[in-house]
C-alpha cells in the first residue's frame, strides 16, 4: 500500500510538471507598409529581454501561392537599462512577400525574465495569414 501511495504522489508531480510548462512570452506580429512591404515586429512583456549576442534563428515558410523576396532578419534594437547583454526592445525587420496565403515563422530566441532571473531559449511557431 505504501508503495502504490509512492508511485501515485511520483506520477502526481511528473504530470503536474509536465503540464506547468509555461507559454513562449514572445510574440510576432506582421504590419503591411506597402502593397508588397511588412514589418516583422517582436512582441514581449515588459519585464523581459532579449539577449543581443546569442545564436536567434528565425525562419520563414511561406504556403503556397505566397513568396518570400526578400527578409532581413537580424535582431537590432534599444540596449535595455536593467541589463547592457539585453535588447529593451528590437526594431522591426522588413519583409518583402509577393502573393497570400499562410506564412509559417519557426524562429529560437534566447529572453530573460528580469522578475526570475532565468534566461531561456524560446522556440516559437508562429502561424499567420498574409492577404
Amino acid at each position: 500500500m505504501k508503495r502504490f501511495i509512492f508511485l501515485a504522489i511520483i506520477s502526481i508531480f511528473l504530470i503536474s510538471g509536465l503540464s506547468a510548462e509555461e507559454e513562449n512570452p514572445i510574440k510576432f506580429k506582421i504590419e503591411k507598409t506597402s502593397p508588397s512591404v511588412y514589418l516583422l515586429k517582436v512582441a514581449y512583456p515588459e519585464n523581459f529581454g532579449i539577449q543581443k549576442e546569442a545564436p536567434h534563428r528565425i525562419l520563414l515558410n511561406p504556403g503556397s501561392g505566397l513568396k518570400v523576396v526578400s527578409a532581413e532578419l537580424k535582431l537590432k534594437g534599444k540596449t535595455s537599462t536593467r541589463k547592457k547583454e539585453y535588447f529593451e526592445s528590437v526594431e522591426p525587420m522588413q519583409l518583402k512577400l509577393e502573393g497570400k496565403g499562410e506564412l509559417e515563422i519557426h524562429a529560437k530566441i534566447f529572453y530573460c525574465d528580469y522578475n526570475r532571473n532565468i534566461c531561456i531559449p524560446g522556440k516559437i511557431l508562429q502561424k499567420e495569414i498574409i492577404q
